[in-house]
């Protein structure tokens, strides 16, 4: 399987609150150590998956390297990270070399670069079965993670694309993690489709039964999609504006105003799932009201 993952990555910390009205991590004041340990974390983590057909020993009895088969279906990565040559984090990218390509963008308002990065995704055929837009501080952990992609897209006959669960890790009493993207309101989200819980469910490995939602909250930082789907969002005019501001756009709303979006049920949502590696949510939990919310038993809020 070959994947192509696109990466728009802008660092410009901004002392003034007007040139960053959605409280981006890329442009907060302090930030670029900790931003720069997230993109390496997300360029590692994907450098990670890829898997190739043999694997290697070091025979220090014999001082040679023996080879033997991985016994593993092969997964080739192509890396490009689209920045505007300028406002980026060199020393970490500096360390990657050729194992990632850069690509210069220069749009108008640099505001719009994850667009333009979607967009050079989309309109650039690589010869990928799956299509990756991803933010610069998502890490993927899990090594089945575009295998899952691409079963769910397969069985969806590529009529859906599905988003996983990010989380930040929590360190405070009994709470493990945090799911960051939580219901949004019911005006908001039926602009662009009607949530529904359970809405379809599929047999993983043969033995794996998972549930999955009409997302009440479609964002996740990133989207997949196949080779089919990337074709035809390539024959149509792309959404600019419409899911909050140009990163969410870019990330969610050029899928979601083609293609239904799912993700796993709560109850499932150890299935497919990243990490969000700058931390941006972790205040709520001291600043939010505390509830029980009884998964299994509740119909999806706000339906």
């Amino acid at each position: 399987m070959r994947v192509h993952v696109c990466i728009p990555h802008y660092a410009r910390e901004q002392s003034e609150d007007a040139a960053n009205p959605h409280s981006y991590g890329s442009l907060r004041v302090g930030s670029n150590f900790k931003r720069s340990l997230a993109l390496s974390r997300c360029l590692h983590g994907l450098l990670g998956l890829q898997r190739q057909a043999e694997m290697t020993l070091l025979n220090i009895q014999h001082k040679c390297i023996d080879h033997f088969p991985a016994n593993q279906s092969s997964l080739e990565l192509k890396i490009s990270l689209c920045s505007d040559g300028e406002h980026q984090l060199n020393d970490v990218l500096d360390l990657f070399g050729k194992k990632i390509e850069r690509v210069e963008l220069q749009p108008d308002d640099p505001r719009q670069l994850p667009l333009a990065c979607r967009d050079h995704l989309i309109n650039n055929p690589s010869g990928a079965d799956l299509l990756m837009y991803l933010e610069d501080d998502l890490v993927i952990h899990d090594p089945s993670f575009f295998d899952k992609q691409r079963w769910f897209l397969d069985k969806t006959e590529h009529r859906f694309c599905l988003m996983p669960h990010r989380y930040e890790p929590v360190h405070q009493g009994a709470i493990n993690q945090l799911l960051v993207d939580g219901p949004l309101s019911t005006e908001f989200i039926k602009r662009f489709m009607q949530p529904k819980r359970n809405a379809a469910k599929g047999l993983y490995g043969g033995d794996q039964q998972v549930h999955f939602d009409l997302t009440n909250n479609p964002h996740s930082g990133c989207f997949v999609v196949s080779a089919q789907q990337a074709k035809e969002l390539s024959q149509e005019e792309l959404p600019r504006e419409g899911f909050v501001g140009p990163l969410e756009t870019a990330a969610t709303l050029t899928v979601l105003h083609r293609y239904p979006v799912m993700k796993p049920s709560l109850e499932h949502w150890q299935f497919l799932q990243l990490e969000h590696a700058h931390p941006s949510f972790l205040g709520y939990l001291n600043s939010f009201p505390h509830q029980a919310l009884p998964v299994a038993q509740q119909e999806l809020k706000n339906s």
